[in-house]
């Protein structure tokens, strides 16, 4: 993909103009980025947690606790 036409990079950067793709979309997608990693820490927090209580289920019954504990 080119941006612009760049024959020299001596001179000054500002007479160049944007040297990169989709300027101006900076903040929308920094408001997409937050907003995925937020979800994916609600999610991670929600699948750890029916995890946990899949586990506290496993072993909640007294002979297995006595088989965990060594007892």
């Amino acid at each position: 993909m080119q941006t612009g036409m760049v024959e020299t990079w001596a001179g000054n950067i500002t007479d160049i103009g944007p040297i990169y793709p989709f300027v101006g979309s900076e903040f929308v997608l920094w408001v997409i980025g937050m907003a995925l990693w937020m979800l994916w820490h609600v999610w991670q927090a929600r699948h750890e947690s029916q995890e946990y209580q899949e586990d506290v289920r496993k072993y909640a019954k007294a002979e297995n606790y006595k088989k965990m504990l060594g007892g």
